[in-house]
């Protein structure tokens, strides 16, 4: 017979004993619940980041109270937020203001609250986030609890914990479950007591618009005070619905949430909750029993800790307490003063504890009905400085927690389209959002205004209906209400269409996982709120814009790394009520890095302090794309390639927010603004290659990143999700694999509506070229590069009539194109012509320093292209020429002159460049310092909305110490600053050095 503890609920997990590098564990499902199908995740690895006394769950004001009061105690601590941002009990429900009754007692609450007006949302998160800086308390944000670790004893002893950089595990002798769900308490299959049969009132809170009647209603109040943001004034208002209780059912809980959000919203609203709450019904059993309504800081704090379990405690409304009190417990001053007493309780708890030796349970898989398809999830170590050891992983049950016809994970400006477009063909649809609004960037990401793109089609209908969302003379109307937008207009536009079709949505759902059967994608794993689970679906529609769930069902991407550190620039926006554009571009983020994400919020309070809010989304315009079927070229938008399956249509500038890295570039740079070019993208291209069931929209298709800037506009993202919720729908129809479909039919419905252009319908590829365009490309070279997208595209056909060419233009100006163009593709033949060319200079030509926001045009001088195409001769003759330049570099010159030099003598490799490079490396004012730690980040973040000085020396530093480094290195200068950088929050700069080292 199993005792209670050997049945683990959802993502829980046993851990084995700490070895030299792997700990084994066992996971055995849950049979608690009859008639529950589960989907195994079958053994595998994660990353221990951290050994503390006390782990923290959750990031309401009562966890940080009591993080920073363990601290205090004496005990290590590590934090994890679910939010992307603390404070989600006041933030995330906007209960900016404290009970008339309570008293701030704390002093967070008093710092919180400091003055009789109500705190700004930033101002909270602010405040909270400085406590764990100022006591050095360890935290990630956008994380999700995921499964309980356990000693010999069967005791809590840490959890693991899921992101959007897969799984880590974090040893503790005791947890604080500080959540606002229990998620620690739901993924340890504690029994939870109370009736869920009946009614329940749910609370939320709305910004700026008129008050609502609706049966669902049963009370509403407005705050006494306005908000005030500058010369403005907002009415607040505060609203408790009754619907029935959504118990432990999270697909309830998120239709509850959208009948809500479809009863409060008008045109006039400008901020609303994030969640909505509610004094759950349930709670924990404790050896101290039910307590009834008094002092709450006469209950024993026994009543927060699970009977005959040690080292759990219980800090939310879960707790052993009567509702009355929960209600109580659940204010912002009373559960910081409560979390502050259990703080210093488990203070005294773990200082007497020896760390738990954590080992696996020796249980068996039972019989739980479990599916064919296994789960999947990716589990690379975050950073060297976060990893202590790797855990073996021998199982875990997953709950399934729905089926569906078609499951889009990302609702953002391509993932929203995909939905809607879906269930208007008749199929069951979900839409999983973690953010609490659909759109993306284009709303929650503050980019509320088009830039470039196709705006016809399906993103016509968008422009449209927002633009109807109200009258023409309502004052948060925009005179060009086709070009921008209220942000929460179009977050409602796309949330009423997906519900108007019967298309389900849960927000605050992070997908972690892939579920496969063979290669074969068949649902998602996600993290929500109440725990881990599974939903199947017949097709999946990867919207997360870095191809997070092809990523971990197998598919192979491309990104920065061993050869690059090339990204457009990325920014995170601050935001005030109603504002709709804030477009910025001061740092590097990678969206699907824990540790990044974490440290761009942790820096942009510095930067935008004063304000009502900071965005929640980051503003990135490059990230993880998809090895696909076919991944779109530069050479195939410069020579508007045709495709049969053409899917969507783009048309943009090369808006690169940095450097280009493709060969044609640094031969023939892409034109300034005026130039705009179209890009059609084929269904080949949305299909991650060895997977089926799958397809990847947005950010994270296949493409060459030089190519992106074209593809990525807003107008044509939302035509492109149009278009695939309509091919998974016929898909799903006609019960059809996805590639079977007939795309002709599929490209009609697309024209007839105006997503495509007309010529799609009979377009075949154009591709390759025939000879004799190659002759008459090879002639015109000579005349400004002329021709040169059609001799790349075929290099075998190509170089022969080059080096023909090269002859015959002996002792002209043009013959310096040939031999360019040549020693790019590694051939030698115009070697001296080129060194010729290179010595004809006897100063640096004008350079490109990093340039983000407006960056169009070349990125490279003349003369920074010729040492490029000098160095991929591979030739020790060339070495003076280069070596003639790299003397002349000091820290003032620009990015362009450092990276050709750089790349130059990488290239050719010969450790006599070593000293150059440790000796320019050695001036004043190049070497800078990498960020790899929050309180740093925090420090030096620019005051910039647009800063590129930073990352200006920073790609400096790091284009020098690689190339000494693969030169050979001096001193171990090289090396040493690689790997520095191997631990730097900025994961570009952090994977790229790594890639270099390894």
């Amino acid at each position: 017979m199993f005792t209670r503890r050997e049945f683990i609920k959802t993502g829980a997990l046993g851990a084995g004993l700490i070895s030299s590098s792997i700990l084994p564990a066992e996971v055995a499902a849950n049979t608690e619940q009859q008639g529950t199908s589960y989907c195994l995740m079958p053994s595998h690895q994660v990353s221990l980041i951290a050994s503390v006394d006390v782990l923290v769950v959750g990031g309401s004001s009562g966890a940080v109270a009591a993080a920073s009061e363990a601290v205090q105690g004496g005990c290590s601590v590590f934090l994890v937020a679910p939010m992307s941002y603390l404070g989600e009990d006041i933030c995330g429900t906007l209960r900016l203001w404290p009970g008339s009754n309570e008293q701030l007692q704390h002093p967070l609450a008093k710092a919180i609250y400091e003055e009789n007006i109500p705190p700004y949302p930033l101002h909270v998160k602010t405040v909270l986030e400085d406590e764990l800086l100022r006591q050095n308390i360890p935290f990630l944000y956008s994380t999700y609890f995921g499964g309980v670790l356990y000693d010999k004893a069967g005791n809590v002893a840490g959890g693991l914990i899921v992101n959007r950089s897969g799984c880590q595990a974090i040893q503790a002798k005791v947890v604080v479950d500080a959540t606002l769900d229990a998620q620690v308490v739901r993924c340890a299959g504690i029994s939870l007591s109370g009736n869920t049969s009946g009614k329940q009132q749910y609370e939320f809170t709305v910004v700026g618009n008129a008050g609502k009647q609706d049966s669902h209603i049963v009370e509403t109040n407005e705050m006494t005070s306005m908000i005030k943001v500058g010369k403005k004034e907002y009415t607040t208002r505060r609203y408790i619905f009754e619907f029935p209780d959504a118990g432990n059912d999270y697909a309830a809980l998120s239709a509850i949430e959208q009948q809500i959000r479809d009863i409060t919203w008008d045109p006039d609203q400008v901020d609303s909750s994030d969640l909505i709450t509610y004094i759950p019904s349930q709670h924990i059993q404790s050896g101290a029993g039910s307590q009834p309504a008094g002092n709450i800081a006469d209950i024993p704090l026994q009543a927060f800790c699970p009977a005959n379990i040690q080292g759990l405690y219980v800090l939310s409304g879960y707790a052993d307490i009567s509702r009355n009190t929960a209600r109580e417990l659940l204010r912002p001053a009373t559960i910081m003063a409560t979390g502050q007493r259990i703080g210093k309780e488990v203070a005294q708890q773990a200082r007497k504890m020896a760390m738990p030796q954590l080992s696996g349970l020796d249980v068996r898989q039972q019989n739980a009905g479990y599916i064919k398809a296994r789960a999947k999830e990716v589990n690379a170590p975050l950073r060297p400085a976060y990893h202590k050891a790797n855990i073996k992983i021998s199982g875990i049950s997953l709950p399934i927690l729905g089926e569906y016809d078609m499951i889009v994970l990302g609702g953002g400006t391509a993932g929203a389209p995909v939905g809607i477009s879906a269930a208007r063909q008749g199929i069951k649809t979900l839409t999983l959002e973690y953010l609490h609004g659909l759109g993306g960037l284009t709303t929650n990401g503050l980019i509320g205004r088009y830039w470039d793109g196709f705006r016809e089609g399906f993103t016509s209908e968008v422009d449209n209906g927002v633009c109807v969302m109200a009258p023409a003379d309502h004052p948060r109307q925009k005179k060009k209400c086709n070009v921008e937008w209220p942000s929460d207009w179009k977050m409602e536009w796309f949330r009423r269409e997906t519900r108007k079709v019967g298309g389900d949505i849960w927000f605050g759902v992070m997908g972690c996982g892939a579920v496969t059967d063979g290669n074969k994608v068949c649902g998602v794993v996600v993290a929500t709120p109440y725990g881990r689970g599974v939903v199947l679906s017949k097709i999946v529609v990867d919207s997360t814009g870095s191809a997070d769930i092809a990523i971990a069902a197998g598919a192979a991407y491309d990104y920065t790394g061993k050869h690059t550190v090339a990204i457009q620039g990325a920014g995170l926006a601050r935001r005030n009520p109603d504002d709709f554009y804030n477009n910025t571009d001061w740092t590097f983020i990678d969206d699907a890095d824990v540790l990044d994400i974490s440290r761009v919020f942790v820096a942009a309070k510095a930067k935008y302090k004063g304000m009502y809010d900071i965005g929640k989304l980051p503003q990135t315009r490059e990230r993880r794309r998809v090895v696909a079927e076919h991944n779109v070229s530069v050479l195939d938008v410069i020579n508007g390639r045709r495709y049969p399956d053409t899917i969507s249509y783009h048309t943009s500038s090369f808006d690169t927010h940095g450097y280009t890295i493709d060969p044609y570039f640094t031969l023939k740079p892409p034109e300034k603004r005026h130039k705009i070019y179209n890009a059609d993208v084929p269904l080949r291209t949305l299909l991650p290659k060895g997977l089926d069931g799958i397809l990847v929209t947005g950010l994270g298709t296949g493409a060459h990143r030089d190519a992106m800037p074209v593809i990525r506009m807003q107008p044509c993202l939302q035509n492109q999700g149009y278009a695939v919720g309509y091919l998974v729908a016929t898909a799903v129809r006609e019960k059809k694999d996805i590639r079977k479909v007939d795309i002709k039919k599929i490209q009609q419905h697309l024209v007839s509506m105006g997503n495509l252009p007309g010529r799609v319908i009979t377009d075949k590829d154009n591709f390759p070229f025939a000879g004799a365009r190659f002759a008459e490309a090879a002639e015109s070279l000579s005349n400004n590069m002329d021709g040169l997208e059609i001799l790349l595209t075929d290099t075998k056909k190509a170089i022969p009539l080059l080096k023909q060419q090269l002859q015959k233009k002996a002792g002209t100006s043009g013959a310096v194109n040939y031999a360019q163009t040549l020693a790019i593709l590694g051939e030698t033949a115009g070697l001296q012509v080129l060194i010729d060319e290179v010595n004809r200079y006897t100063e640096w030509d004008e350079g490109w320093h990093y340039t983000g926001m407006g960056q169009f045009g070349p990125c490279m001088s003349r003369l920074d292209s010729l040492l490029m195409a000098l160095g991929n001769t591979r030739k020790k003759e060339a070495l003076s020429a280069i070596t003639a330049h790299a003397q002349r570099l000091n820290a003032q010159r620009t990015f362009s002159h450092f990276r050709a030099v750089c790349v130059a003598f990488e290239t050719i490799g010969d450790k006599g460049s070593a000293a150059i490079l440790y000796d320019i490396l050695n001036q004043p004012g190049i070497r800078t310092d990498a960020i790899t730690g929050y309180r740093q980040a925090r420090n030096t973040v620019p005051s910039n909305w647009e800063d590129t000085s930073v990352r200006n020396r920073v790609l400096k530093e790091l284009h020098l110490a690689r190339a000494l480094y693969r030169c050979g290195d001096k001193e171990q200068l090289g090396v040493s600053i690689l790997k520095v950088y191997t631990d730097d929050l900025h994961n570009h700069y952090a994977r790229h050095a790594k890639g270099v080292i390894a």
